[in-house]
Order: C-alpha cells, then structure tokens, then sequence
C-alpha cells in the first residue's frame, strides 16, 4: 500500500528475519556447514522472542536453507536455497504489495459508490421538494 508515495507495506517479522539470514548466507557472510548463533543468541541479536526467531528458522529450514539440530544449533546447509528463498520472498513481496494495493482501490471505489449514493439521494430529494413546490403535491 502507499501513503503519499511511501510503501507501508508491513511483512510479519519472522518473515524479514528469515530474509536477512538469507541474504546473509547468500552474500558469502555465512558459508556452507557454518553454524550460526543458536535461538536464544538470534532471538537477542533481532530483539524478538525465541519464538519469532523458531518461525524464522523453519521456514529456512523448510526451503533447505538451513537445519536446526537440536543442542547443536543453526547450520546452514545450502547457498542455492538461501538465493532461491531470497527469489521466491521478493515475488512474494511484489503480490502481497499488489494485494494491498488493490484492497485500498476497493475500499476507494466503496468510498466513491456510498458517495454516489448520498449525492442521488439528495438530489432525488430536492427534485421532489421543487415538484412539491411547483404542483403542491
């Protein structure tokens, strides 16, 4: 959505997390069979729950970018899956903002119609109002 040509699109913070740990991977900053800070290390690093950061990390791990072994941490397992989750997160960007964009059309083209709607109203009334007038109906 857009606010006087500012983007207000908002994407849940798990998301961007697992996009920034992505982007991180994909740019060489972490490498294959690296380990990267445990829940608890990311969870402080992002300033969210350990929840959020669990969210985050199973959609890593989902898309292969990463496992999770429990007591060892977060390792990352592929490169390809970090860009090719970063490819398929910027098409999911691109329509949930075209989503956004349309809702608030329809709510504008609500707003137009319920306007329509009063000025008919009004104007129906005052024809009646003048035909009274003229005719004494």
């Amino acid at each position: 959505m857009e606010n006087n040509g500012v983007s207000t699109y908002h994407m849940a913070r798990f998301i961007t997390i697992a996009m920034d740990l992505a982007e991180r991977i994909a740019s060489g900053e972490y490498h294959k069979g690296q380990k990267i800070s445990g829940r608890s290390t990311l969870a402080g690093l992002y300033n969210v729950s350990p929840e959020t950061i669990r969210r985050a990390l199973s959609l890593l791990q989902e898309s292969g970018v990463v496992k999770v072994l429990p007591g060892t941490g977060v390792i990352v397992n592929s490169v390809k899956s970090a860009q090719e989750y970063l490819a398929e997160s910027s098409q999911y960007k691109v329509i949930k903002e075209m989503q956004e964009r349309l809702a608030k059309l329809v709510q504008e083209r609500n707003k137009i119609n319920s306007d329509i709607e009063h000025l008919t109203s009004e104007l129906l009334d005052y024809v009646l109002s003048v035909l009274s007038a003229k005719h004494k109906i």
